[in-house]
């Protein structure tokens, strides 16, 4: 009996280093990101804090180094990548690491409220249903034939360019039967439906379909050539969660007119008035990715609007610490400079919008808007006069705390 007791025992314990080992080792993983960014021509420092060392390709051979204390690393000017394959305790594998050496790259931090009008390719299904005819009869044209999420691009050839004429090519096909092309996870596809006449004697397929979004975000960056950089998330469908696929898009010129303040459990937003007339187009949205939305912006429109923007250099992760910064923008149809503080960085977050957590400590904003509010997206985030990132969400039940994506994460879109 004993020995089966201590057999069990023996067994519990070697389960719980086990799981102590993997959740350490886990750690550490997330904590590493798989890339690191360098400026040409500078001494800079990298601190890992973790008991590991690394292996570094360069043109000179391999290089180790300890990566339990800062790493102090000189760039030439050449911009190059090396690998880096790090080893936590020396011994066991934990991550492959791209070092990027990259030439100095500086914006103009924006903060600035836009509208954002965003056309899909094609329409966008957003559900698929039935629907009865005049005798009461249940149609489901749709099923098994299109999905959530789908973007019909043609119809009988015909190209699809937007929710109004799609249905009127529904309409004028008289029941006839209809090769849809379709996109669908990036794959392109036909089907074959035949529209039928509902209860109110129109013809139907029985799909709900999207063909735009719009709304209110913040710029975050632009550089000397136009090129811009807004919201820090992508642009998805309310309904079915996806990334929009975009057609075509526009920045318009848009000021804030009204403000609701978040409360807990109730987000805030800000509401803008935009006119969606050419004279007010102040930009091109070309991009819509998980980063952000991205496009060129027309320089001599801002420069006739009175916006002036200060440059500033760019700072990567391993620049940003926790505590004091600043997140510029626009509630009072004003760019101001509030403070915030850093609170937690999540180095390993590649690709995230959630890099960064904030907390808003500025009298005047929280007495505005209770924190981050709707609208806000976009937001420019300063540390050490760099900018280092960009707002992107709230916490719904603290407002005054929300997340932001690393600024070299966005300049990736």
């Amino acid at each position: 009996m004993r020995k089966v007791i201590g057999n069990l025992y023996k067994g519990i314990l070697a389960f719980t280093i086990a799981g102590v080992l993997i959740t350490g080792w886990y750690l550490c993983y997330s904590s590493v990101p798989s890339q690191v960014r360098l400026t040409t021509e500078k001494e800079q420092q990298v601190n890992f804090k973790l008991p590991a060392s690394a292996s570094i390709e360069t043109t000179q051979g391999k290089m180790q180094a300890g990566l339990y204390r800062p790493l102090r690393v000189v760039t030439g000017a050449s911009e190059a990548t090396y690998q880096m394959d790090v080893k936590l305790l020396g011994v066991i594998p934990l991550k492959s690491v791209e070092i990027q050496v990259i030439g100095e790259r500086n914006v103009s931090a924006a903060g600035f409220p836009v509208g954002i009008f965003l056309k899909t390719k094609g329409v966008m299904v957003v559900g698929v249903g039935s629907f009865n005819d005049i005798e009461g009869t249940v149609h489901e044209p749709a099923r098994n034939h299109l999905a959530e999420g789908d973007y019909i691009l043609s119809y009988n050839g015909v190209e699809v360019t937007g929710k109004k004429q799609f249905m009127s090519l529904i309409e004028e096909s008289q029941g006839a039967e209809a090769v849809l092309g379709i996109e669908r996870d990036g794959v392109y596809l036909e089907e074959r439906l035949t529209p039928v006449k509902n209860q109110n004697g129109e013809y139907k397929m029985g799909i709900w379909i999207r063909d735009n979004a719009q709304g209110v975000g913040t710029l975050t960056f632009v550089d000397e050539h136009g090129n811009f950089g807004a919201l820090g998330h992508g642009i998805t469908d309310s309904d079915t969660g996806e990334l929009m696929e975009l057609g075509r898009g526009s920045l318009y010129d848009t000021r804030i007119v009204a403000v609701r303040k978040g409360t807990d459990g109730v987000p805030g937003e800000l509401t803008g008035m935009i006119e969606y007339d050419d004279t007010n187009v102040i930009g091109e949205i070309t991009k819509n990715t998980p980063y952000g939305i991205f496009g060129k912006l027309d320089l001599e429109k801002m420069a006739e609007s009175g916006i002036n923007l200060e440059t500033r250099e760019i700072g990567f992760k391993q620049d940003i610490h926790l505590g004091a910064a600043t997140m510029i923008s626009s509630v009072n149809d004003e760019m101001q400079e509030y403070t915030i503080e850093i609170t937690a960085i999540h180095m390993g977050s590649d690709g995230g919008s959630k890099g960064l957590e904030l907390l808003v400590t500025d009298e005047r904003l929280l007495n505005l808007t209770g924190g981050i509010v709707q609208g806000m997206s976009g937001s420019p985030i300063i540390q050490d006069g760099k900018v280092v990132g960009a707002v992107t969400h709230v916490l719904v039940n603290a407002p005054e705390k929300g997340y932001g994506i690393f600024i070299e994460e966005m300049l990736q879109g």
